[in-house]
């Protein structure tokens, strides 16, 4: 009996001490890779101490939104930032803490000359917008098609790359203002990005989540840290 009890007390100890895998997108300027390769950006930072105070084992990876979003909801040991809280992932991700706020726009390219005042104005336009991300499920439920009114794209920087390379292919982008004019301050934006509607939903704020079949004690761990460190 006291042999199954050591052997059980190993093989829980070992489930509770796992190297934890940390997934997210390069989104500046929350996060993003420096030209060290370096992940930089201020939530970037924030997480990275709070993690180191909970004393886990884990790893940061920096992945294409999609890849990131589907290995945080299938990996047991996965947790994913910065990620927004809509209604549609309420209940496929454990929501550990809130790590900003968030505003999203459709932004026209200023050489299209376009001026609209509703959504349903924006159908007759060609908009590129994030796979996975809330707002390309927030214009699905708004009547939107894909391949028609909307072309999905794998990661905010191939949302850039086709605004300053295949400009004519679109007309519009969905992007977060924080990341728009972050893009634009830089200054080698081939054709500027005027904001014209605001997406009229409560806008969700960016959050750090894990996998639903994440261990207890871990979960106990981070939400503690993100309490305590934030």
């Amino acid at each position: 009996m006291a042999k199954w009890c050591c052997f059980l007390f190993i093989i829980i100890s070992s489930q509770s001490v796992a190297k934890l895998n940390i997934v997210t997108e390069h989104f500046p300027p929350a996060q993003y890779l420096d030209e060290n390769n370096q992940l930089v950006g201020d939530i970037a930072d924030k997480v990275r101490r709070v993690l180191d105070a909970s004393a886990l084992d884990y790893a940061i990876s920096v992945n294409g939104w999609s890849t990131a979003f589907n290995m945080a909801l299938r990996d047991p040991q996965t947790c994913i930032f910065s990620m927004t809280r809509s209604i549609s992932r309420e209940n496929k991700f454990v929501w550990i803490a809130k790590l900003a706020e968030l505003d999203a726009y459709l932004y026209a390219l200023n050489s299209k000359n376009i001026a609209i005042t509703s959504l349903e104005q924006a159908k007759q336009y060609r908009i590129a917008v994030l796979k996975d991300n809330y707002s390309h499920h927030y214009l699905l439920s708004q009547g939107f098609e894909e391949g028609k009114n909307l072309m999905l794209m794998s990661s905010f920087d191939n949302i850039f790359q086709i605004v300053q390379n295949r400009k004519n292919s679109i007309d519009m982008v969905v992007l977060p203002e924080q990341r728009a004019q972050y893009e634009q301050a830089k200054g080698d934006m081939a054709d500027k990005l005027l904001p014209v509607l605001r997406l009229d939903l409560e806008q969700p704020g960016l959050y750090f989540a894990c996998n639903k079949q994440l261990d207890n004690p871990t979960k106990t761990r981070l939400s503690s840290a993100f309490s305590t460190y934030q």
